[in-house]
Order: structure tokens, then sequence, then C-alpha cells
């Protein structure tokens, strides 16, 4: 896995699951570039919400 966008697209895979650390972690394992330029999960979120994050991070949107 590489980037942020990848990492998006692997959580696509299942969004109605709930996201959490340990998958962040996993998916993220061996690129500690990438889980440095994740932002923080928000409790609550679901891997599909967590991928809209991701992606909004890469595109650098800001709320």
């Amino acid at each position: 896995m590489s980037g942020l966008t990848d990492l998006a697209d692997a959580l696509s895979e299942h969004p109605e699951e709930a996201m959490s650390l340990g998958v962040l972690l996993a998916l993220t394992a061996g690129e500690p570039a990438a889980l440095h330029q994740a932002p923080a999960i928000p409790v609550g979120a679901t891997r599909g919400e967590y991928a809209l994050l991701l992606r909004m991070t890469v595109l650098e949107v800001s709320l």
C-alpha cells in the first residue's frame, strides 16, 4: 500500500464497517509515511467516512 489514496481505496471495500486504529495500523504496516500523513480517526466513523476524510486530505480540502 502506498499513500493515502491507496489507503482510502482499501477502506472503501467495506465502507459500512467501523473504523479503528487497528485497521489503520494493519493497512499501513511498513508504510510509516502514510500513517504519519493520515488524519485522526473521528469517533464513531465508518471505514467509508474515513476514506472520504483521507480523500479530502489528499485534495487539501478543509472543513
